[in-house]
């Protein structure tokens, strides 16, 4: 048997891996890389990730994929500087405590915020259909954390808008811990409301896993695939799609190109800046930017205090995040208007800092998969008309995060293949 995968990016590559001992696997990418959003470069002697910087270590189809490829002596844990992280709100940045009942004497949130989710263990759960992010917050927790807090989370992970995002389908978890226990508190106590598990990454970025995968497989690189029948004219039996939805959606015709149109992205833009290290960078995670609290970013990450050796010694290595989905004009912004914009916000939340010593763009227009209202029932109609030949995958579908795909990719058993 012999399959097609559309796209090197880690749902291709990982997919690949794992069928390449029951068929036939050839992976077409129009660049002339893989990797897809996932590439580290480098920056004044900086190792750069242009976009994801790791993965939790609590997903065993990740480990075991790491294990295979002989790279688990090249995993590199963050930093324990990485556990502490901060919100901006009214005018300067407030430290986010990493367990439940440490909002109560935080200044993180205000105090009639902290009184209200104190009621939370009480409020009734109902079926209110497909809700949104913002309305499953503002019912449980109340209008101020769901205003604050809960849009700088759902502003770092999807940058878009909780007012139009499926709690359902963006954060399945926290939609669980109601319909499980009847409350998040009861049901994160001891354990917090955030995945469990360490960040990672490898010893010279995520790079690592990209070209491992690569090195194992057949990718094609460079060609475009405008039409899926020529695949099969070339002997392919099958079609495994990876591209982002909007991309799939011109390989298909009629209804289900429609369908995989309605898929909504949120352009992103990484502004990359190195710093001398007389510099007040903090040894911290970064920051979260809530949509309205004076930032025009989505927030902040300190890469060199994350993964130490990212930066060579005497330099701090800061990423900005612009865009998003309610501010999506913002990639197209000239390259020194972004790093203007990225160095301001910087300074207001840091305080004066020194110029950078060297800096980086990268766009990503494409950027993130919005998993909004209606996006399960979606993807229920999108499989129910794909051809037979015709399989996807992929961020844009079930899981944004690196663990997400990889798990996806190794738990496939397409049309008639046997899982070992």
């Amino acid at each position: 048997m012999r399959i097609a995968v559309l796209g090197a990016g880690i749902s291709g590559l990982a997919a690949a891996h794992s069928l390449a001992s029951r068929a036939e696997v050839v992976v077409f990418e129009a660049r002339d890389r893989a990797g897809g959003n996932i590439h580290t470069g480098d920056l004044d002697g900086c190792r750069v990730e242009w976009g994801p910087n790791g993965f939790l270590d609590n997903e065993p189809a990740t480990l075991e994929l790491v294990t295979e490829l002989g790279l688990t002596a090249r995993l590199q844990p963050a930093d324990g500087a990485a556990a502490r992280r901060f919100l901006w709100r009214e005018g300067r940045l407030r430290e986010i405590p990493s367990k439940p009942q440490g909002f109560l004497a935080s200044s993180c949130l205000p105090l009639a915020a902290r009184l209200r989710a104190l009621a939370e263990p009480f409020v009734r759960s109902k079926s209110v259909g497909d809700e949104s992010v913002f309305e499953f917050a503002r019912r449980r927790l109340g209008r101020g954390i769901a205003e604050t807090l809960v849009d700088g989370m759902v502003t770092g992970v999807f940058a878009g808008d909780p007012r139009r995002l499926s709690v359902a389908a963006a954060f399945p978890r926290l939609h669980a811990l109601e319909a499980e226990h009847g409350s998040l508190i009861r049901g994160a106590r001891g354990r917090g409301f955030g995945p469990v598990g360490h960040l990672t990454s490898f010893d010279d970025g995520l790079q690592v896993l990209v070209e491992a995968l690569t090195r194992r497989l057949d990718v094609r690189f460079g060609t475009v695939v405008d039409d899926l029948s020529e695949l099969l004219a070339e002997g392919f039996d099958h079609v495994l799609c990876t591209l982002p939805a909007t991309r799939a959606a011109d390989l298909v015709t009629g209804e289900l190109g429609s369908l995989l149109r309605r898929i909504s992205t949120a352009p992103v833009v990484v502004v990359a800046l190195v710093f001398e290290a007389s510099a007040p960078v903090p040894q911290a995670f970064g920051f979260l930017s809530p949509h309205g609290q004076g930032l025009e970013i989505l927030g902040a990450l300190c890469d060199s205090a994350i993964f130490p050796g990212r930066a060579p010694a005497g330099k701090h290595l800061v990423r900005v995040l612009i865009g998003g989905r309610r501010n999506a004009a913002a990639v197209e912004l000239q390259d020194h208007r972004l790093i203007d914009l990225a160095f301001a916000n910087l300074e207001r939340a840091w305080g004066p800092l020194p110029a950078p010593t060297a800096h980086g763009v990268f766009r990503h227009r494409l950027g993130i998969a919005q998993y909004e209202r209606g996006h399960s029932s979606l993807l229920r109609e999108i499989e129910s008309r794909c051809p037979p030949h015709l399989r996807l995958a992929g961020s844009s579908y079930r899981g944004l995060a690196l663990n997400a795909c990889v798990r996806e990719a190794r738990s496939w058993a397409p049309w008639e293949l046997e899982r070992p």
